[in-house]
């Protein structure tokens, strides 16, 4: 059987605030300083620019099993972080430990409700550091309710293409140092229709396209200047014994996931 993995997600936070250059916020667990020193390596300077996609549900043996699938995202990237979701390991319980890099007892969701979250955040370091942050999601969604009242700019759209249009244009503008994007397609589709269904399947290459249409975006419009690429998912999925998908459960196919990280020099 497949462990857990070692590493948790709370960890996750404070690395990409090093990364940035931005001091971790208040309650986050300790960076992974070697994934900081080689990202920084990489970048050879500082980071001006940032894009962090939120797909949901992408489990670490999703890409395990359809590898070509995920090449875009290779491709965009140099890191692959293997990382532990938290318990329960529903989506607005992982997304408070992923940007606030507190475990759920200390940022306060501990089941499937979305409340915003009171302590420190992502959002709040970088704003307090003169950084311009947008977050891009679908409305009613985790991510479109636990970081209200940060001083960033919001927009909640429909559904996965309208958020993919927005980022899209965001990005194009250049008028944001930080882009956080969320799409929710293969969430909904497996708990339909199971997770390795071919309708869940197009959905997880829907949203590997997103990612990297969005990445090509940003090649061209921030090519003046360093950036951070991020793929990062909330938490993984498992089948029922009928036709749906499900998670929630302390077991690997649900708590082991997988970050993608990468860093675009500058074009001088």
């Amino acid at each position: 059987m497949e462990a857990k993995n070692s590493i948790s997600l709370a960890r996750l936070c404070s690395t990409l605030a090093a990364v940035l250059d931005v001091p971790a916020p208040e309650k986050a667990e300790p960076p992974l300083d070697w994934a900081v020193q080689l990202l920084k390596e990489q970048a050879g300077g500082p980071i001006q620019r940032a894009l962090i996609y939120n797909p949901d549900a992408v489990a670490q043996w999703l890409f395990h099993k359809n590898r070509l699938m995920f090449q875009p995202v290779l491709e965009q990237t140099q890191l692959v972080l293997p990382l532990r979701a938290v318990m329960p390991s529903v989506t607005p319980v992982c997304f408070g430990t992923m940007y606030t890099g507190a475990q759920p007892e200390v940022h306060g969701i501990q089941a499937y409700e979305k409340p915003v979250i009171a302590i420190d955040s992502l959002f709040d370091v970088l704003a307090r550091a003169g950084k311009k942050v947008a977050l891009v999601a679908v409305e009613g969604s985790s991510m479109a309710m636990i970081y209200n009242n940060r001083p960033i700019d919001y927009f909640y759209l429909p559904y996965d293409k309208e958020v993919e249009e927005k980022a899209l244009e965001l990005i194009d503008k250049d008028q944001y140092d930080v882009i956080v994007a969320y799409t929710q397609e293969y969430d909904d589709v497996m708990h339909r229709t199971g997770v390795d269904s071919l309708l869940s399947m197009q959905a997880l290459s829907n949203q590997i396209g997103i990612f990297q249409r969005l990445c090509r975006k940003a090649a061209e419009s921030w090519k003046n200047k360093t950036s951070l690429i991020a793929f990062c998912p909330d938490h993984g999925v498992h089948q029922q014994e009928d036709v749906h998908g499900n998670h929630g459960l302390d077991i690997p196919e649900d708590l082991n996931i997988q970050h993608f990280l990468g860093v675009r020099r500058a074009v001088k």
